[in-house]
């Protein structure tokens, strides 16, 4: 197998203000292969260094998403985990440039919009390890995006390469003079930077270089050079990786002779490749001074994967989890850069295509990136606003069933093997890792960084490294961890600050169909559950035994749900067998196949399909396969009513089904047949009670009687009179030292619960009742010494305990909002830690702390079905989350400030933000995408409300208005005008005919928003609008909650 390679990069982009350019940069991107970091891979480039790195900033945490070529490469390319866009290694099987990966990602990669920007694109050098060759549309390919484009065929050569220009085969053979690849890139930049101007318009060119790759090959004038120098001797070299996965384990300790031998020569000759590089950076920045573009320039300069010799005694490659293979140089130069900085943030690879169109002038990253831009690090000599604490590396092993020169690893599954049989690669070297850096805990306890790492193979075996104080990666504390705890460590790692934040969350985070999938993993929170390549786990046999469970039960069901849920087992079938066989299971696979394929043989329209899968044997089969690949990429539609609906569903909840429900939720979409069309107007009535309109049209089914209609009569003056006036229930908090924040009633109206600044959280009884709590088994708040256990009456101690008011403790900021869950047995607090806690309130102790934001969080609501419950942050970003897991499965972000309050719609498909930014934004849950954008406030959006029927939302915030906006078009309904100071508050009557406010002017407002006035846009502040029907004083105290109940009994709380 061909070792796998890395590249360096370089970009350049060029601000000009004269008008050809219209004043955005023109952008060259350097990139080089394998150059390392740890073992001095910058040392050779000093022009480089001086040109780049000393008049600009330097990123000490650069990381690439994988330690191998195209994987990376791939992840440069599109701005996406190699999870996401699907290139696992270096083969076609691998989608490395496979007719597959060119048709779903190529297409979306940055080039592309570069070109709808309006740039001139040009490419040369190594594109990706397949490329050009026969099975990958050969050199007559060009990627889609490039104007100009020289690409290499196949992986990184020096002499005796083939280069597709245009799409037209050019041979280069071995002439140093004309051949030497580096310089052949160096002469193609040379003409196509002599043709640009300031006023040409502007460009992007990605120059890759097959340096410092093997074959290690450099220009004959740099042959001579370092000739006394050998590869470093410190940190890990020839030392044994003990405690490590088996496959760094089975390295020789000491190395032999004629390893170290090897491993001096490579290094002196990588070194050699990259003073041409260096030579190349040298000649682009005097082309760009003589033509007076280089002041308009930004240069950056990095690498897509990192290299060992020798560390930890395995010979030469990468592929491997430690910091020499996947931290890689990154350099920023350029007119907005401050000189001299130093950025210790993580950053990676995936951030460079965002990075490229935001300096193009795109005003947001495309959806489907999984990177951030790094602009908002170009002004600022240290950057707070980060919004990334943890990234994530991942690798999937390769191997050969024969491994040559090796008898002994026949059938083995090795790869990359040396002469004495070392190997650097292997099936089950597949692993993710997540790198996070913890937050401080005080000055004197700065957060550390620390690495986890989790292998796919047959004992999960996991590594984990504090990088701080371990940087050569020695002590594996996985390995101290007791099991008890690992999971514990897991989850805080993965999941504690999940972020990629201000996009649609990073293909870390579970899509919304993800959230029906119960008892993954028996409810362990693991990197599997988080970061597997298909929907099926490492346990084929679970496979044939929920289909099996489920086929009896349809077979046993009674009629009409039996006719109407058979037709799902045939897209559940075939759903199951090809993600067996993409998982490397083939034999189960094919076994399964044979024991239910009987069941769908009489049924013609699905022949054509079975007779093409079941030719399939593995992953690359799938691919290639049309009929596959169209079963894969569209969804499966079945019609049910809602009580067949509910009949699969007590079956599928009463065991271990999380199998069919991936299939089910990411292959399958299930429609009740009762379902209208709703002509392209958003389905706010779903789920929603019987409205007024559908009580007219029973009633008027019923006997016309003259005494009816004369009741008709009555119902309809009736409903035409003002709304009836709230009696108004007001509680007040005196002397409220600690700061209070947020005011929650509990939906069965006898619980009261308060947030404060001191972080603390009170709770009440709005009964006469005392608050309950019964003792917990184990007490983590109480240290207990050996005295305790005298004089104890332990009958006592297991008592419940009454109080009248219960403090809980756990935040270690502000506690800004606190809600109930729709049964009122817990409690949901959100603070300015950046977490959101559960707190079970039969023991009033803490359940569960859910982290995702890196911001303070704002605000909270629960969802109508009770799992569910959406938060907003100081990040920009609002989360939706699902109880029983501790990370977000949906992140909305296209706010460009705080995400100041978060709703559900009434019917739990949509999700209203309000923001700093002025706007209110409506998201769908089910793809996470903006439906509605409703500008007009004047200030910061404080509040929303909708309307219980569902029709309408209602806005309010610092500009002392409320706007109600119609959601069926996104209008806005009413402007109402009347407070005098900022508005916290604000809720809908039970039948949507009124609406209360309140802020921090003191009083509660009631609105009329049934009846039929003019918009009183016409109003000056200050003047109350013609809807207003009452306004009550609170006499001095802010208004912080307002809630509706039943009786139209308007409760209220807030702080004197």
């Amino acid at each position: 197998m061909p070792r796998i390679t890395v590249t360096l990069g370089l970009f350049i982009f060029l601000f000009s203000a004269e008008a050809g350019n219209t004043g955005r940069p023109n952008i060259v991107f350097l990139l080089t292969d394998d150059q390392d970091v740890t073992l001095g891979g910058e040392t050779p480039m000093a022009k480089t260094k001086n040109l780049v790195g000393d008049k600009g900033m330097v990123f000490e945490n650069m990381y690439v998403s994988a330690p191998l070529c195209c994987p990376s490469r791939s992840s440069i390319l599109t701005g996406k985990y190699v999870h996401s866009n699907g290139a696992v290694n270096n083969s076609l099987a691998g989608n490395c440039s496979s007719s597959y990966w060119q048709r779903t990602q190529e297409v979306k990669a940055f080039p592309t919009y570069l070109k709808g920007q309006g740039y001139t694109t040009f490419f040369a050098g190594k594109y990706l390890n397949q490329y050009g060759m026969p099975k990958a549309g050969g050199v007559e390919h060009v990627p889609v995006g490039w104007d100009w484009w020289m690409g290499l065929v196949g992986n990184s050569k020096y002499y005796n390469y083939h280069l597709s220009v245009n799409g037209t085969l050019e041979v280069h053979k071995n002439d140093p003079e004309k051949d030497y690849l580096t310089d052949v890139i160096n002469r193609h930049a040379t003409s196509f930077l002599d043709m640009q101007s300031s006023t040409s318009g502007p460009f992007f060119m990605m120059l890759s270089t097959p340096a410092c790759h093997a074959p290690f090959t450099p220009a004959p004038k740099y042959q001579n050079n370092f000739a006394n120098k050998t590869a470093p001797r410190d940190g890990s070299y020839n030392k044994h990786g003990h405690e490590k996965h088996w496959l760094i384990q089975q390295a020789i300790t000491p190395l032999p002779n004629d390893t170290v031998a090897t491993e001096d020569q490579v290094f002196r000759n990588r070194w050699r490749t990259l003073l041409s590089v260096d030579d190349m950076m040298e000649n682009i920045v005097n082309i760009l001074q003589q033509k007076d573009l280089v002041d308009n320039t930004y240069i950056i300069f990095s690498s897509d994967n990192g290299y060992h010799l020798g560390q930890f005694s395995m010979p030469i490659d990468k592929r491997q989890l430690y910091e020499f293979d996947v931290r890689v140089p990154l350099m920023i130069r350029g007119p907005n850069v401050t000189p001299g900085q130093v950025i210790k943030e993580h950053v990676m690879n995936i951030d460079l295509a965002p990075t490229f169109l935001e300096i193009a002038g795109l005003r947001s990253t495309p959806e489907q990136m999984d990177g951030l831009s790094l602009t908002p690090f170009f002004a600022k000599p240290s950057n707070k606003t980060w919004k990334r604490s943890t990234i994530l590396i991942e690798h999937q092993g390769e191997y050969r069933d024969v491994t040559r020169g090796c008898p002994q690893f026949k059938h083995q599954n090795m790869a990359n093997c040396n002469n004495h049989c070392v190997c650097e690669d292997s099936w089950n070297n597949t692993y993710s890792c997540v790198i996070r850096q913890e937050p401080s805990v005080s000055p004197s306890q700065p957060g550390r960084r620390v690495k986890y790492c989790l292998f796919k193979d047959n004992e999960n075996f996991q590594e984990m490294y504090n990088l701080d104080i371990d940087q050569d990666e020695f002590i594996n504390l996985a390995i101290s961890l007791p099991e008890s705890e690992k999971k514990n460590e897991l989850g805080c790692f993965f999941f504690k600050d999940h972020e990629t934040t201000q996009k649609k969350e990073s293909r870390l985070v579970h899509n919304i169909s993800d959230m029906a999938v119960k008892n993954v993993g028996n409810g362990e929170i693991t990197v599997d559950n988080l970061l597997t390549y298909s929907s099926i786990s490492g346990d084929a046999s679970s496979c044939d035994e929920q289909f099996s469970r489920l086929k009896s039960y349809l077979n046993r069901g009674s009629e009409p749900y039996r006719s109407q849920l058979q037709p799902l087992l045939y897209p559940l079938f075939v759903h199951l067998y090809l993600d067996q066989l993409c998982n490397g299971h083939k034999t189960p696979a094919h076994r399964f196949y044979s024991k239910h394929v009987k069941l769908f043989e009489n049924e013609k329209s699905y022949t054509q399909t079975l007779e093409s899968i079941h030719k399939l044997y593995n992953r690359s089969d799938v691919l290639g396969c049309l009929e596959a690949t169209d079963f894969r990429e569209n969804k499966f539609k079945i019609k049910l009513s809602e009580e067949a609906l509910e009949y699969l569903l007590r079956h599928l909840k009463q065991e271990d089904n999380s199998t069919l429900f991936q299939i089910f939720n990411q292959h399958i979409q299930l429609e009740n047949t009762d379902d209208r069309e709703l002509d392209g107007k958003l389905d706010l009535a779903e789920g929603m009670p019987t409205t007024k309109e559908e009580v007219e049209k029973t009633e008027e089914e019923l006997e016309d009687t003259e005494a009816y209609k004369a009741l008709r009569q009555l119902f309809k003056q009736v409903r035409e009179l003002p709304p009836s006036l709230p009696s108004i229930c007001f509680y007040t908090f005196i002397n409220a030292y600690q700061g209070l924040c947020t005011v929650d009633i509990s939906p069965d109206k006898t619980l009261l619960s308060a947030g404060f600044e001191d972080s603390s959280i009170k709770l009440w009884s709005t009964t006469p009742s005392l608050l309950q709590s019964i003792p917990q088994t184990v007490d983590p708040c109480k240290v207990c010494l050996a005295s305790h256990s005298w004089n104890v009456n332990m009958e006592e101690e297991s008592k419940p305990r009454f109080t009248e008011m219960v403090t809980m403790r756990g935040h270690s900021g502000s506690v800004y909002k606190t809600c109930f869950s729709q049964d009122s047995k817990y409690l949901f607090s959100a603070s300015k830690d950046s977490t959101v806690r559960l707190w079970d309130l039969s023991t009033h102790t803490n359940k569960v702390c859910y982290r995702g934001h890196n911001a303070p969080v704002w605000d909270l609501d629960v969802g109508s079905l009770g799992c569910y419950f959406a938060s907003a942050s100081q990040d920009r970003t609002a989360k939706l989350w699902v109880s029983d897991r501790i990370y977000p499965v949906r992140t909305f972000a296209g706010h460009n400030l705080d995400v100041d309050c978060v709703k559900f719609h009434p019917n739990c498909n949509y999700l209203a933000t309000g923001s700093s930014d002025r706007s209110v934004r409506l998201w769908t849950l089910q793809d996470g995408k903006a439906v509605r954008l409703m500008h007009g406030h004047r200030g910061t959006i404080m509040t929303v409300a909708f309307s219980p029927n569902g029709s309408f939302l209602a806005s309010a915030g610092d500009d002392k208005r409320i706007r109600v906006w119609d959601l069926s078009s996104g209008q806005l309904y009413k402007e109402l005008k009347g407070h005098t100071d900022t508005i916290h508050c604000l809720t809908f009557n039970r039948n949507s005919s009124m609406l209360a406010s309140g802020g921090l002017d003191g009083t509660i407002k009631v609105w009329d928003i049934r009846k039929g006035v003019a918009s009183s846009s016409s109003h000056s502040d200050g003047v109350s609008s013609p809807e207003l029907l009452g306004s009550f004083s609170t006499k001095s105290a802010v208004v912080t909650y307002l809630q509706f109940a039943e009786y139209n009994v308007l409760r209220g709380a807030g702080g004197v």
